[in-house]
């Protein structure tokens, strides 16, 4: 085991300690607040109707709890080395992305399911570096804007450092930007709390507002902290609030092994 992997880990270790104490912190807070804002098990339901009180809905969540992974990423990876085996488009490598525009723009046969088309062209080696490791996203695809995100471990990467997001203009495929996580490690293994948690938490933080809906709850991973050239990434809850006033949608995230809230500023579009 190198020196590298073995600083990740302490620092790592250092994050797990920090929240198994906010647990018990919450935990132990938990029986001197009131009843609407508990996460003690019996009282679950009581929180959930007091969501719906405030005029917020949102589908069905699952309880199930699980477990998930600290993993670290290089910041360093071997795109730029790739693009000499890109074809048929204008390429340049800009803050560790591939920023493609294609010479002719490829057309969306089915622009409801723009995989349809996508699919061929992120398999195709001459159009993407690394396709194979990219899934098509739908909860973060829009008209405009097409996003493969991709997997580690099964786990979508929730960052646009991990994603594939092709342009669309009039149903066409103008082109794309491309970051991808490298040399990838697995560091710590640790339990993930619920969905139905984590939109609790949410609610608990006062981050939900009243007349909204929950548009979708997912798992992903998202970036936590930067260790020398490495960046750490942890299982988060990714949570898309929709104002049912203005339409607009707020992405919010929770730390999936802890329930707190993490840092806004860090764009997952």
């Amino acid at each position: 085991m190198n020196f590298k992997r073995i600083e990740l880990i302490f620092f790592i270790a250092f994050i797990a300690l920090d929240i198994f104490l906010f647990m018990s912190y919450s935990q132990k807070d938990d029986a001197v607040i009131s009843t609407t804002k508990s996460t003690n098990e019996n009282s679950l339901s009581s929180v959930l109707r007091s969501i719906k009180g405030d005029q917020i809905t949102y589908g069905e969540l699952s309880n199930k709890k699980g477990e998930g992974f600290y993993i670290s990423s290089s910041t360093r990876n071997d795109l730029q080395e790739n693009i000499s085996s890109l074809q048929n488009q204008t390429v340049s490598y800009q803050n560790h992305k591939i920023v493609s525009s294609f010479e002719n723009p490829i057309k969306i046969k089915k622009t409801s399911k723009p995989q349809n088309t996508l699919d061929a062209i992120v398999s195709d080696k001459t159009k993407i570096v690394e396709g194979k490791k990219y899934k098509y996203n739908k909860s973060l695809s829009t008209k405009s804007t097409v996003v493969y995100t991709q997997l580690v471990h099964g786990t979508p990467v929730y960052m646009t450092n991990g994603q594939i997001r092709f342009n669309i203009r009039n149903g066409y495929v103008m082109g794309y930007s491309q970051g991808i996580l490298d040399d990838v490690e697995i560091l710590q293994e640790h339990p993930i709390i619920s969905q139905e948690r984590a939109v609790i938490w949410l609610y608990q933080y006062n981050k939900l507002m009243s007349n909204s809906s929950v548009e979708w709850v997912n798992l992903g991973y998202t970036r936590l902290l930067s260790v020398n050239n490495n960046i750490v990434y942890i299982p988060t809850w990714v949570i898309a609030v929709k104002s049912n006033s203005t339409g607009n949608i707020q992405y919010r995230r929770i730390n999936a092994f802890s329930g707190a809230i993490m840092d806004e500023s860090d764009s997952i579009n």
